[in-house]
């Protein structure tokens, strides 16, 4: 059944405008889902950002897909109703095993279940849930299968189980275990484990409800208010390694299944024109907003402005179950996006990093605006460097920027790291 229609031109604008989404979402799976009360962390998470998570939730604890093809309390929560999204999560252990063994013992179950979703309702997203490896590997398997004696091992073979899981079925990835390495990587205070050095901690669930709103409502975390009760400075983190890891393979992560993929390119057509080219996957319509209150549905739009500035277009696309909507930044009245690689200027002074809290300081208040981008030119962030400084939170990564004086007459550009 089609559970998502794309409604009228004026509908989706006001829809827009609200910015709201809600999800219908049902997690099978076991303590690695339900310590912290994560869904519930999820729901809190998405109502601080103006959209809403309904949900319910079959975990017996050390549950395993076999189990669960069987369990009647987990069939009927499938057919229970029509849901958006329906999350797998398999037994921590048994998708790092050997190939051979995980194509025997899991693989088989997952298919079980997803038929049964499928029989529910052809337009619920299987989201299979990529787990963590145990903080120092799987001792107990360790002398059978060597690969999951380290965390870094153990890690890599969840991640090509739940890879391959995805692609058997069609469906997509949470890739929270994807998260976890990121965090254990680059900012080994947060820890993200419980004494058992499986479970997660309090930053460990509030880490995969953060993936999970970014995988699943396709919008950012990062700037979200609710905390979980973590610091403000641990909730920045993990923020900007949830939506880094998400978006920026999100093509990777939802190359199968049933959510439209949007994404454009733009290119300038001189002065103040832009013609954009539709770069989107599993989308039969589309719906452009401009940001100077002009819309259009064709596929690859050109645009003229009224006059030269930034602008935040946004891409709606749909299919027959879902729709997803995307935004970016123009600018118009010049010809050039992508900051050019370059040495540090001398007139702007760049701060921080380490933390993911850049500071960029004007030599004597020089420059009045301070655009920063990523390695593929993406425009991340527009600051005022009016009084002499700006300050931004960032994800790990190598930045450029491009500061203006008044009139946009000269402009210094430079690059900067926040590892």
């Amino acid at each position: 059944m089609k559970k998502h229609i794309f409604l009228s031109a004026l509908t989706l604008l006001c829809a827009l405008s609200l910015n709201a989404t809600v999800r219908k979402v049902y997690f099978i799976g076991n303590s690695y889902t339900y310590t912290n009360s994560m869904p519930t962390m999820l729901r809190d998470l998405a109502a601080a950002n103006g959209d809403t998570l309904i949900f319910d939730m079959s975990a017996p604890g050390g549950y395993t897909f076999e189990q669960h093809t069987t369990n009647a309390t987990t069939i009927a929560g499938i057919f229970a109703q029509s849901w958006d999204v329906v999350v797998l999560q398999e037994q921590s252990q048994k998708p790092s095993f050997s190939p051979t063994q995980v194509a025997a013992e899991v693989y088989p179950y997952a298919t079980r279940l997803d038929s049964f979703i499928n029989a529910n309702d052809t337009c619920t997203e299987t989201m299979f849930m990529m787990t963590w490896g145990r903080k120092n590997g799987d001792a107990a398997n360790c002398p059978s299968y060597p690969p999951v004696c380290t965390y870094a091992g153990m890690q890599g073979r969840l991640r090509e189980s739940y890879m391959q899981m995805a692609q058997d079925n069609d469906a997509s990835v949470a890739p929270v275990g994807a998260a976890w390495k990121m965090v254990v990587d680059s900012f080994p205070t947060i820890d993200l484990f419980v004494s058992d050095e499986s479970h997660p901690s309090l930053s460990g669930g509030y880490l995969q409800a953060c993936v999970f709103y970014a995988s699943i409502f396709n919008k950012r975390s990062m700037g979200s208010t609710y905390t979980g009760g973590l610091p403000a400075t641990t909730v920045s983190t993990l923020q900007r390694i949830a939506d880094k890891v998400v978006f920026d393979s999100i093509t990777q992560w939802q190359q199968y299944g049933r959510y439209p993929h949007a994404s454009f390119t733009k290119a300038h057509t001189g002065g103040v024109g832009i013609t954009f080219t539709n770069k989107s996957q599993r989308a039969g319509g589309y719906l452009w907003s401009f940001g100077d209150t002009t819309t259009d549905t064709a596929a690859n739009p050109s645009h003229t402005y009224a006059a030269a500035g930034i602008y935040t277009v946004s891409l709606t696309v749909k299919n027959a179950c879902f729709s997803i909507t995307i935004k970016d930044t123009v600018r118009t009245g010049t010809t050039t996006e992508v900051v050019p690689v370059s040495v540090s200027a001398p007139s702007i002074i760049v701060s921080g990093g380490q933390s993911g809290q850049v500071t960029l300081i004007s030599d004597a208040g020089a420059y009045y605006r301070v655009e920063l981008y990523d390695l593929v030119g993406r425009a991340v962030s527009i600051l005022d460097l009016s009084t002499g400084k700006a300050t931004a939170e960032l994800v790990p990564g190598i930045y450029f920027y491009r500061a203006y004086r008044t009139g946009d007459a000269q402009h210094a550009t430079g690059r900067f790291s926040t590892f």
